[in-house]
């Protein structure tokens, strides 16, 4: 596939990550996570799984994720991505947090249709992991986006303890 603002190159999965085709990831993010959560009844409540070594979901965003009249609020669109190339980072047993998020608009996001969102991980420098991601509906890529991911080296939820300070 020809992208516009990403390279498209993947990492894929080291034999001993651990992660196989077709494992549902949202069992470890909190529940109470706004994208992916299952406990949170108004989380977007999207489905990402491993296949062709990239994390995907299909997803149909609701009227209620609207922006202007018709299509999915950019802010969802850029929250989705994120999500899910958060989940590209655990896919290589990286506990990352989000420093930089780019996202590229090509065409309108249109709401109650149904999309393929996909994430993977273009690199890791020490502690640096670069992700991409694309939303897309058959060959058209709605939405391109890139990140900068840090690698917390340590267990997340350790991390961020209450008694800690944000780094």
């Amino acid at each position: 596939m020809n992208y516009k603002y990403i390279t498209g190159k993947n990492l894929g999965l080291s034999d001993n990550s651990g992660w196989t085709e077709g494992t549902i990831m949202q069992d470890i993010y909190p529940d109470s996570s706004f994208v992916s959560g299952t406990g949170n009844t108004h989380s977007m409540k999207i489905i990402p799984k491993i296949k062709d070594q990239k994390v995907y979901a299909k997803y149909a965003f609701e009227k209620r994720f609207e922006g202007g009249p018709g299509l999915v609020h950019g802010g969802i669109l850029s929250a989705a991505l994120d999500d899910m190339m958060g989940y590209a980072t655990v896919t290589h047993n990286l506990p990352c947090v989000t420093a930089n998020l780019n996202v590229n608009f090509i065409i309108p996001t249109p709401v109650e249709r149904e999309f393929e969102l996909y994430a993977w991980v273009k690199d890791i420098d020490g502690k640096k992991v670069y992700t991409e991601s694309v939303i897309q509906s058959k060959d058209t890529i709605h939405v391109e986006s890139n990140a900068l991911f840090i690698d917390l080296g340590v267990d997340p939820a350790a991390y961020f303890a209450p008694d800690k300070y944000y780094p």
